[in-house]
């Protein structure tokens, strides 16, 4: 048996960070996506784009 998980607890602090930074990554996805970059693309673009524009 094993004990049951309840999730993990968040402070509503943490939760308002959690919110900035998917913020951020859904930007930077969309922002690359409306570069035209597909992952077709040379492996490393979409990954380079995304780590440029994910910077708060």
């Amino acid at each position: 048996m094993t004990p049951e998980f309840d999730g993990p607890k968040f402070d509503e602090k943490r939760l308002a960070e959690l919110k900035d930074e998917v913020d951020i990554l859904c930007k930077a996805v969309l922002d690359a996506s409306r570069a035209r970059l597909t992952f077709d693309d040379d492996p490393a673009s979409f990954a380079s784009v995304l780590a440029k524009e994910a910077k708060p």
